[in-house]
């Protein structure tokens, strides 16, 4: 577990932990999710990538203000204890509520997909045991796994091969005949995919070459919309608008296309392996809402059994009594506004930040002058 502000992540680790931490289930319903843009979908994550790059301007400006402090003490620095720490109990909300939507996305299309005469307690346990387990390493120990989980996964992309050579590259040209209306909406819901990268307000005081955090983040970015680019590409040229809307999981329609002697699901091979992606994204998300009950409850003392806590309160969210109907508003309604307050924040921190500095330049100047 981290004990100090040790900067021990390197350019690699930080490439990976903003690309592992964006993917997670995202890609899994992309194509479904920006639907709206009909034909022209696989230019949405483009959009995105562009808007995300933008809008990483501010995040890194805020951090290199604050070099040694992770979004939980800055918070409190720049608005002051109470109104810091109630900006923190959103945060520590956001971070619990994302680890347990990816979890509970991925479970159910694991109990649908692989295990369909089991219930999802087992394997949502036994999810939540391995993320603690890697949690609990600390920082580092994410970024390892995040590295880890990229060459075990990156390579079943080339499954898209199949959907390519089957499919109709005319429907890859772009037509732009969709509204304005329907590619607002496509970035709407197609955001979800993108928010990981603002978690690192959260690691950035563990870098080691913070002046160059904005360039290897940016790569971590653009590795995962390729990804995201190939998908949709494949979605696009391989089915038709009506299965684009209705299709729940078309990366697993994607993965049945594939043609192989040896084996004959591979969509049950590819979902089982996913869990590496699963994992990594999830596991920064619960230590991310480790930090916070840390902030909150103990003075940012490192308390590792919060993290217990925070497994065991993320898990009961999805696998307890709250009806399927009400975890949907939370998880994924909700989900969308906290993870753009979590990117559009920084800003408003800058502002403060400059305002309250502001004030004290004056107060100094007033009380020289008398």
């Amino acid at each position: 577990m981290d004990k100090g502000n040790f900067k021990k992540l390197n350019k690699y680790h930080v490439i990976f932990l903003a690309q592992n931490t964006m993917i997670g289930i995202g890609l899994f319903s992309l194509p479904s999710d920006i639907s709206d843009a009909g034909y022209n979908l696989w230019l949405v994550p483009i959009f995105l990538g562009i808007l995300a790059n933008a809008t990483l301007i501010p995040i890194i400006m805020l951090c290199k203000k604050f070099p040694n402090d992770h979004l939980f003490k800055i918070s409190e620095k720049v608005l002051g204890k109470v109104v810091g720490k109630g900006l923190n109990v959103i945060f520590f909300v956001y971070a619990l509520l994302a680890c347990c939507s990816v979890s509970r996305s991925y479970v159910r299309v694991l109990q649908t997909i692989t295990l369909p005469e089991y219930t999802i307690a087992v394997p949502s346990i036994l999810l939540y045991f391995v993320m603690y387990c890697i949690a609990h390493g600390g920082v580092k120990s994410l970024a390892r796994f995040c590295i880890f989980s990229f060459f075990v996964t990156g390579w079943l992309v080339y499954f898209i091969r199949w959907p390519f050579q089957m499919g109709n590259w005319y429907n890859a040209i772009p037509t732009f005949e969709i509204s304005m209306y329907g590619w607002l909406q496509a970035l709407f819901h197609g955001s979800m995919s993108m928010f990981g990268y603002g978690l690192i307000l959260f690691y950035y005081p563990y870098i080691q070459d913070q002046k160059k955090a904005f360039v290897h983040t940016s790569i971590g970015i653009w590795i995962a919309v390729s990804y995201y680019v190939a998908v949709s590409l494949g979605s696009v040229v391989y089915f038709s608008p009506w299965q684009l809307d209705q299709l729940l999981f078309p990366v697993l329609n994607l993965l049945q296309a594939v043609q192989l002697e040896f084996v004959e699901r591979i969509e049950t091979f590819g979902t089982t392996l996913w869990v590496f992606l699963i994992l990594s994204t999830t596991a920064v998300y619960l230590w991310v809402a480790k930090k916070g009950l840390d902030a909150l409850f103990s003075h940012h003392q490192n308390r590792t059994w919060h993290l217990i806590i925070v497994a065991f309160i993320s898990w009961f969210l999805f696998a307890g009594p709250i009806p399927y109907d009400i975890q949907d508003i939370i998880f994924d309604d909700w989900g969308v506004f906290y993870g753009y307050g979590l990117i559009l924040v920084p800003i408003l921190l800058l502002i403060a930040n400059k305002i309250k500095h502001r004030k004290q330049k004056q107060q100094t100047e007033e009380a020289a002058s008398s």
